[in-house]
């Protein structure tokens, strides 16, 4: 046992130090990578529950138990026991996160991805009716939708459909760079425990399995999938996850995708109207915002409010997780980049959501 931990070990050291080469990051992403996770992911679709969700029960019963039965000859001066029950535990953790490392660790380091927004020229005279084009469409989108009498979207169809549509908007990724392969999306039964720190999603590259929670909005929701979804095609950093959920949702023909994109990035578009040389701009063109919608935010803000209390904990793990898979920016990587201005005010960088806002506007408007 010793032996295979120290090798386990070692293993994880090399993987490590080869994930800083981004150019094997990539091969190894293209190939074990790829084909592991795509196998975990065609045998996991046979089941309707969450194995993720069953795995991490399993062992976490079986962590305790080695413990406890370890502790009990520790009590009676039994140290080998004791220690031989440690490893066992030491084996089950440090197994993991190899095969973590193996699966999908190397995709936090790869190349860039190859979807890119707005590249022209950014005119300040058109930010104005870029935000205003794209707040009219959110307010069709929530007209066409609806609330209830709650404040909850109304959700158009049944869950397994929204998935389904969901995962269709990935046919438009046409480049080798993304897997062929898109998980199944499973609810998680522990909704409720994993919202307390935070948790509304999660993939797990070692069972290639996509998670999300039921206790998500219906506003949220599409927008989370999608973002689980990428992980598993291969993109595994947050911001690009986020990137890329926010194209595929906001090129969507389908009103709850859309909604879904804008309700997770409308105030990077609106925050552009503070760069139009008009202090005016922004609370007129927020203020077009439909009472739906409104409705809608403050149904969602009642739902959360007393439901994630200890998501300072959750967040402080996760954070410390992305840094240790190289992501510098840690949970700050889910957030848009920052728009840049020069010493003038004028806008030389739009944000990444800006870019593809920008995008659509001028694809649309051409």
């Amino acid at each position: 046992m010793s032996f295979i931990l120290l090798l386990m070990i070692v293993f994880l050291i090399v993987m490590s130090v080869l994930q800083q080469n981004a150019h094997i990051a990539e091969q190894w992403t293209r190939s074990f990578g790829r084909q592991y996770t795509k196998a975990m992911s065609a045998f996991n679709s046979n089941f309707l529950f969450s194995i993720t969700e069953a795995s991490a029960i399993i062992v976490i019963i079986s962590c305790v138990f080695f413990l406890g039965w370890g502790f009990s000859f520790l009590g009676n001066k039994k140290v080998w026991p004791f220690v031989h029950r440690a490893m066992m535990v030491t084996l089950i953790i440090v197994g993991t996160v190899t095969m973590y490392n193996a699966s999908v660790g190397f995709a936090y380091t790869r190349e860039k991805l190859p979807i890119e927004g707005y590249t022209g020229e950014i005119k300040k005279e058109d930010f104005r009716a870029i935000a205003e084009y794209f707040v009219e469409d959110y307010n069709n989108c929530a007209k066409e939708l609806g609330i209830d009498e709650k404040g909850e979207l109304i959700m158009p169809y049944k869950y397994e459909d929204m998935i389904a549509k969901i995962r269709l908007e990935f046919n438009k990724l046409n480049d080798d760079y993304f897997s062929d392969t898109v998980a199944h999306p499973k609810a998680l039964e522990t909704s409720g425990l994993f919202t307390t720190v935070g948790i509304v999603g999660m993939y797990f590259g070692v069972l290639g399995e996509a998670n999300y929670s039921t206790y998500s909005t219906n506003a949220e929701l599409p927008f989370c999938i999608a973002h689980e979804l990428c992980h598993s095609i291969g993109v595994m950093r947050e911001d690009d996850a986020q990137f890329l959920s926010f194209y595929l949702l906001s090129t969507s023909t389908d009103p709850l995708l859309r909604y879904s994109a804008y309700y997770n990035t409308i105030s990077s578009i609106l925050g552009i109207t503070f760069y139009t040389g008009n202090s005016d701009d922004y609370d007129e063109v927020r203020n077009q915002i439909c009472d739906e919608i409104k409705i809608n935010y403050r149904y969602i803000y009642n739902h959360w409010k007393n439901k994630m209390f200890l998501y300072d904990l959750g967040n402080a793990i996760n954070d410390w997780y992305l840094k240790t898979f190289s992501q510098k920016k840690g949970t700050s990587s889910y957030n848009d980049t920052p728009t840049e201005i020069d010493p003038g005010g004028f806008v030389i960088t739009l944000s990444n959501y800006q870019s593809i806002y920008f995008k659509i506007y001028y694809d649309n408007h051409i």
